[in-house]
């Protein structure tokens, strides 16, 4: 008689149960990212904003610079306010540009559904706007994003509690795991990071968590003043950079001074302690001598340069 071979039944659960292991590894492995990689996310995202922001604010004085050119043609001074464009892109009304009221609507709008195309994006943008809460306090972020990128990325546009910024908070893994916008001990770092937007000029500003954990980003403090032999400071996080920069005032022209950390202070650990500047770098690289500056219409004699490259 022919003998006939086969797993026994402990020999087939055996492997239906190393199989399910790998299977679970291989989901694991590509349905999360490494921490280490948030850097170099972080950097692409800020760049992202950075690069679609500048060139809605060129485009706006291009075509400001055009009415003022025809106006002068035809014997005025300029175009009238009414004539021109502001940040995002919209036209002005009233009196002045100035005074012109812009939404987080009109933001999505230029920024993925202009002619222009300013950020390339994955199928159509819904541009919903939602509330800081829904980051801050929620513990996972609302299934469908105001637009999602080609890199990937999501993108939520926030009702703003500040009169002169947008913000909009960005999933640099997208769909991935761990999808959270918040500190949370145990788990993984927060992938959700948040920016401010100023409503005038587009000038994007890190926010949030990251601005304390070097994991995500570094920045430097760069002197105004090109006598001094050092100019600039070592890395170090973003805080540490703005309040040694700006000696904790806030620069009216220079939005890099802006602080919205009581918004985000949620998203933070429970037992977090913010860093302190290093007071003596400040005075080497001058910025601590404001005497003759006024913060409400100078320049500071410091500002904050951010490391936006990607790291290898």
């Amino acid at each position: 008689m022919q003998k006939k071979y086969a797993f026994t039944m402990f020999e087939t659960l055996i492997v239906i149960a190393i199989t399910a292991i790998l299977v679970l590894l291989s989901f694991k492995t590509f349905k999360t990212v490494d921490e280490k990689a948030y850097s170099n996310l972080y950097a692409k995202a800020f760049n992202t904003l950075n690069t679609a922001t500048y060139n809605i604010q060129a485009d706006v004085d291009d075509y400001n610079n055009e009415k003022d050119a025809e106006a002068q043609e035809n014997g005025k001074a300029g175009a009238d306010d009414s004539e021109k464009k502001r940040f995002p892109y919209v036209d002005c009304t009233g009196d002045s540009c100035e005074a012109t009221e812009v939404t987080e609507a009109q933001l999505c709008s230029a920024l993925v559904n202009d002619e222009r195309g300013y950020m390339n994006i994955v199928g159509s943008a819904s541009c919903s706007i939602y509330t800081m809460e829904d980051f801050t306090t929620a513990d996972e972020p609302p299934e469908t994003p105001s637009f999602r990128t080609t890199d990937g990325m999501n993108y939520y546009l926030v009702a703003s509690p500040n009169v002169k910024y947008f913000v909009i908070w960005v999933d640099m893994t997208g769909d991935r795991a761990p999808n959270l916008a918040k500190y949370i001990k145990g788990k993984k770092k927060p992938d959700i990071v948040p920016f401010s937007i100023y409503k005038e000029t587009g000038v994007v500003t890190p926010q949030g968590y990251p601005i304390y954990d070097a994991s995500y980003m570094t920045a430097r403090v760069m002197s105004a003043d090109p006598d001094l032999d050092v100019d600039y400071s070592i890395p170090m996080t973003y805080s540490e950079a703005r309040a040694l920069a700006f000696s904790n005032y806030t620069w009216v022209v220079d939005h890099m001074s802006y602080s919205m950390d009581s918004y985000f202070e949620d998203t933070l650990p429970d037992d977090f302690v913010k860093p302190n500047a290093d007071g003596s770098i400040a005075t080497k690289l001058g910025c601590t001598d404001l005497s003759g500056y006024r913060n409400d219409r100078d320049f500071p004699p410091c500002t904050v340069e951010v490391s936006t490259f990607i790291r290898k």
